[in-house]
């Protein structure tokens, strides 16, 4: 039996703790082993900080990260985007990729409409608006990180 999956979006702003770029590094190493560690898959993006994270995996994994980073000091004001079962993960090779993206398009992720995939009766996966501008600066950042 497929383990089902889940994804979580949200964006949030950091607080002094995420201020310089050796900060952020240190957060992105730490929360890199520990998405690992519990296979979850996912991409953060930041402006001048503020960011958006998506994070996908099982359920139980996906909570268990999301409640670290809601506990966390690094950062407030958190507003969750989608928290729903999805049918595929989209970033499987990054245990948290990174970008710095400009201030409009992470607005315009951040503000687009998040739902859950559905199925269109001919079977292919729909994606919502949020996901695919997700999907689509991501395809054509060069300025990702492994």
């Amino acid at each position: 039996m497929p383990i089902k999956l889940y994804a979580i979006a949200y964006i949030s702003t950091a607080t002094e703790r995420l201020s310089t770029p050796e900060a952020i590094d240190a957060l992105l190493v730490d929360a890199r082993a520990f998405n690992r560690k519990n296979d979850v898959t996912g991409v953060l993006l930041h402006n001048d900080g503020s960011f958006f994270q998506y994070l996908e995996g099982s359920k139980d994994a996906v909570d268990l990260v999301y409640e670290r980073i809601r506990r966390s000091s690094s950062h407030r004001n958190i507003c969750e985007l989608v928290n729903e079962p999805i049918l595929l993960r989209h970033f499987s090779s990054w245990s948290m990729g990174f970008a710095e993206s400009t201030a409009s398009e992470l607005q315009a992720i951040a503000h687009a409409h998040w739902n859950h995939e559905r199925r269109n009766l001919q079977g292919a996966s729909h994606v919502s608006p949020g996901l695919k501008l997700l999907l689509l600066f991501w395809q054509n950042s060069k300025r990702c990180v492994a």
